[in-house]
């Protein structure tokens, strides 16, 4: 209800004003009258009105004058100035003064009761503005943090303090909702300057300190929450008070990486400066080629591989799980071609189990039991006389490392020893151990040139104990030695 008072030296025009209109109906209450502006003045200092209608010319103090004085003393009621006389020049003056409206007597009912309305709708909202000023203003230092940090507004007066200090800034996420007084009675620590939540979010600023004994006061902080499922994430800088904002956002982005470091509890902007990475175009191939011969161990360097794809180029859960299913459906879908048992999972089946994950790790865990049962299902060495030589040869491509002969061969595949070689020649026009030679090279030069390995390492790389064997070996094969082979290379590549 807003309180309204009526100024005026003739008690009628008071009167009429109080009754001519239903006050209360409209959201006023006349709080009292004055029959000049010397006593209007003192009641509005008294009463604080909303609204005040003041006769512009009285006996002693006039309206205009009145109006003055309220106006610098501060006060912030609204006026409506009344007159007899349909006079420019005063309502010049009222305008000036920042009156409200100019009513000439005798008032029109529909003419006042328009007014008031647009008033009140008026003075609503500027009490509401006044309201969240007053709130904003004795807003606790606390409150003022939050709203810089994380709505980004102006800052607030009570944090110039703090404009020429240097922050370091973190963050701790959780799987599961969090109860956030167990958790500030946890990381209470030195240095820790404030922190500041934002839903399960919880933000941690340091001052006085450097990155490393922040890192050091952050996994003690760590041992003390192993109960629950976290991570912390950090700026490896010294950050001013003005690009705390700013800097909170690269927060949020390492915050989105949560599922896919799932392992880490700890992660940091600098180690996300790294060159995004493609997964090879024959993966899914070699991924099958283990899961037919059952090398369990070189299924999980494959996955491994995965992982650390999803982590270099900041795949978001969404798009992991997504992307996941559909290589997985392509795994059983090329197993199937040489595989008549082998069924492949639906889309909702390869859903539902990998949503249950929390992490990528927990999902890459279910995707590689998924791929060992089938694994233990599958016998890749039993062929038929059509396919032999194929099978040999993708086994060849995927285990040219190890320790092959025809000999070996032959017992894996449960042939003949002279009867396989003779096949094998006739069918791809090299000798086994040419043939096997041919693709540790080919192997060979792919690690020189492109992974930039030692000599040595490319040796035990592609299967040769002795490195001499293997220089002779690639000089035949290449024309020069490895390492001249790999100067050529990477001068042609500048």
């Amino acid at each position: 209800m807003l309180k309204v008072m009526l100024i005026d030296d003739e008690p009628l025009i008071r009167e009429g004003l109080r009754s001519i209109i239903d006050w209360q109906y409209y959201g006023y209450q006349v709080v009292g009258t004055a029959n000049n502006g010397r006593v209007g003045l003192e009641k509005i200092k008294e009463l604080r009105p909303d609204v005040v209608f003041v006769d512009i010319r009285m006996p002693g103090l006039s309206g205009i004058e009145m109006v003055k004085q309220v106006k610098e003393k501060g006060y912030s009621c609204k006026f409506v100035v009344l007159s007899g006389y349909s006079n420019f020049t005063y309502a010049q003056e009222s305008i000036r003064l920042g009156v409200e409206s100019y009513l000439l007597k005798p008032v029109d009912e529909d003419e006042l009761v328009s007014l008031i309305q647009d008033l009140h709708e008026k003075c609503t909202e500027e009490n509401l503005l006044y309201s969240q000023l007053d709130q904003y203003e004795t807003m606790t230092e606390n409150e003022a943090w939050k709203i810089y940090l994380e709505e980004r507004r102006k800052k607030h007066y009570v944090l110039d303090q703090y404009t020429n200090t240097m922050f370091q800034i973190a963050s701790v996420t959780f799987v599961e909702p969090i109860e956030k007084r167990w958790l500030e009675s946890n990381v209470a620590t030195e240095h820790l300057f404030k922190y500041v939540w934002s839903n399960q979010v919880l933000y941690l600023l340091f001052t006085g300190t450097d990155i490393a004994a922040m890192k050091r006061q952050l996994q003690s902080i760590s041992r003390l929450l192993t109960s629950k499922q976290h991570q912390f994430q950090l700026l490896e800088e010294d950050i001013p008070f003005e690009q705390l904002p700013e800097k909170i956002n690269e927060l949020k982005q390492l915050q989105k990486l949560y599922f896919v470091y799932g392992n880490e509890t700890m992660i940091t902007n600098k180690q996300q400066r790294i060159e995004r990475q493609i997964l090879p175009d024959d993966w899914i191939t070699n991924v099958c080629r283990v899961i037919e011969f059952d090398e369990q161990d070189k299924l999980h360097t494959y996955l491994e591989e995965l992982e650390h794809y999803y982590q270099k180029n900041h795949y978001q859960r969404e798009r992991v799980v997504t992307e996941l299913v559909e290589l997985t459906k392509d795994i059983y879908l090329a197993l199937s071609k040489n595989h008549q048992e082998v069924s492949v999972p639906s889309v909702e089946q390869m859903t539902d189990m990998l949503l249950n994950s929390h992490t990528l790790q927990e999902l890459l865990v279910s995707v590689e039991q998924q791929l060992r049962q089938t694994s233990s299902e599958l016998n890749g060495f039993a062929c038929n006389p059509e396919n032999t030589i194929e099978k040999i040869i993708e086994f060849v491509e995927q285990f040219y490392y190890k320790d092959l002969n025809l000999k070996v061969i032959a017992e894996l595949f449960n042939y003949n020893r002279s009867y396989l070689g003779k096949k094998f020649k006739k069918q791809t026009g090299d000798y086994f151990h040419h043939y096997l030679d041919k693709v540790r090279m080919e192997k060979a030069q792919y690690f020189l040139i492109e992974k930039k390995m030692k000599v040595y390492e490319v040796s035990e790389k592609v299967g040769y104990a002795n490195n001499d064997y293997f220089y002779k070996k690639f000089k035949k094969y290449a024309g020069v030695s490895p390492k001249e082979f790999q100067k050529q290379n990477r001068i042609e590549h500048v």
